[in-house]
């Protein structure tokens, strides 16, 4: 194989590589940002409704009969026997007492995230209720790992599709480079039978010449044309 044609095959693969690449990129980039913008809008209305619940629970839920992962405490009043451990926050409770402004914030604990929320009810407790994410939390998690499953089965068909992609797309200038490449060999083969019966008539005029003893610079030039072919 001459060094043009590996040369030509070794632009061929480059583009088909470029071309593989490319495309595994781009699908990566769009699986990334898909699962992107799904966890924010999953974690967006988890949230919401999360804190929807718990508002109405601090405001009206039953003391005794809290919903599902949902706590009430009463400020003065036993907590509840599955309370977790750390709740209430009395430091809120107090607060909330003094203030009679209701206080949010996020709490973790026990690899885990409370939201809790106090307030003064309409018959002036001091109610706090904990709600638990760690179903919440699962769910992103869950979340991320069908993403990392959707990425690798992405990349996968990435690879697959970018090889098929850099086929047909690489191909039009393989062929080109192919046809380009038969017909300076055809060209050359065409060529070298004329140049050679040239060749053969210029030497034969040349001994012809020097026997017939024609004009020197007559045989000056068959001499050249002899030896420059």
């Amino acid at each position: 194989m001459s060094a043009s044609a590996s040369g030509e095959r070794a632009a061929v693969h480059r583009a088909r590589l470029r071309v593989a690449v490319l495309t595994g990129v781009i699908i990566t980039l769009l699986v990334t940002v898909v699962g992107g913008i799904a966890d924010t809008v999953m974690t967006r209305a988890q949230s919401d409704q999360v804190w929807r619940e718990l508002r109405y629970g601090a405001a009206r839920g039953d003391l005794s009969s809290p919903p599902v992962c949902t706590w009430l405490f009463a400020r003065g009043a036993t907590p509840l026997a599955n309370a977790p451990a750390g709740f209430p926050v009395e430091s809120d409770m107090r607060r909330v007492g003094r203030t009679h402004e209701a206080v949010e914030r996020t709490v973790r604990r026990d690899d885990t995230r409370y939201l809790v929320r106090t307030q003064v009810r309409a018959d002036g407790k001091v109610v706090q209720a904990v709600f638990d994410l760690r179903f919440q939390l699962a769910d992103r998690r869950h979340l991320w790992f069908a993403l990392g499953v959707a990425e690798v089965v992405g990349l996968l068909a990435a690879a697959v599709t970018g090889v098929v992609l850099g086929r047909l797309a690489v191909s039009p200038l393989a062929e080109a480079l192919t046809r380009q490449r038969r017909f300076v060999t055809d060209a050359s083969h065409e060529l070298r039978t004329p140049v050679t019966q040239v060749y053969t008539r210029a030497q034969l005029l040349a001994r012809q010449a020097a026997a017939q003893d024609l004009p020197a610079r007559h045989r000056e030039g068959l001499t050249r044309l002899v030896g420059s072919a």
